[in-house]
């Protein structure tokens, strides 16, 4: 079993340590929106071709019983009541793949994951002197940030403007505190 990772705050690190963990912090987000990509795609598929089957199922053995075709087989009352069962499934689906939105959460994580690659590359070119490692975290946390509140604007909506604001102001203060407390952090280090 994997022990609990150590949460750490920047100015906690020593100096010449910083740039390698924003490096493995990237690293580990990147790792995740691949995989929860993934799972997106997988859900969006599946849920698109099973749409499709038991769609085309239904429709073909309703049009079976009503022909009486099956009479003869001696399965009509077999086919009588798996027709809505499969009708049920159906809708069960389809109200999954509408609520959870599979198609745009991968279509999402997958452009984050880009991003994150392109932040990430450029980091790996720059020289250690050239970088700003706080920096780099805040643009990480608002890389994430944005894409999570695509991702809850998505399976909750925004109801409102006003929400929309309290969001983006809460954001701003949410980015401008970890700054702030960073930086102070960074000074008592200093010292």
């Amino acid at each position: 079993m994997k022990p609990p990772e150590e949460k750490r705050e920047i100015g906690s690190i020593p100096e010449n340590e910083r740039n390698q963990y924003v490096l493995q912090q990237y690293k580990k987000r990147i790792d995740y929106y691949w995989k929860s990509s993934r799972t997106n795609k997988n859900g969006y598929k599946y849920s698109r071709y099973l749409v499709i089957i038991l769609g085309s199922l239904v429709t073909l053995i309703t049009s079976l019983v009503a022909s009486n075709v099956i009479y003869n087989w001696g399965l009509r009352d077999f086919f009588v009541i798996l027709a809505p069962v499969l009708a049920a499934t159906l809708t069960i689906i389809g109200g999954f793949s509408q609520n959870f939105h599979w198609g745009s959460a991968w279509r999402e994580m997958v452009l984050t994951a880009l991003e994150l690659e392109s932040v990430y590359h450029r980091l790996m070119l720059t020289p250690d002197e050239d970088r700003d490692p706080i920096a780099e975290m805040d643009q990480l946390h608002n890389l994430v940030l944005t894409e999570g509140t695509s991702f809850f604007d998505r399976l909750v909506g925004v109801s409102s403007n006003d929400e929309v604001l309290k969001l983006d102001a809460l954001t701003k203060w949410v980015t401008k505190t970890k700054y702030t407390e960073e930086q102070e952090s960074i000074k008592q280090q200093e010292k």
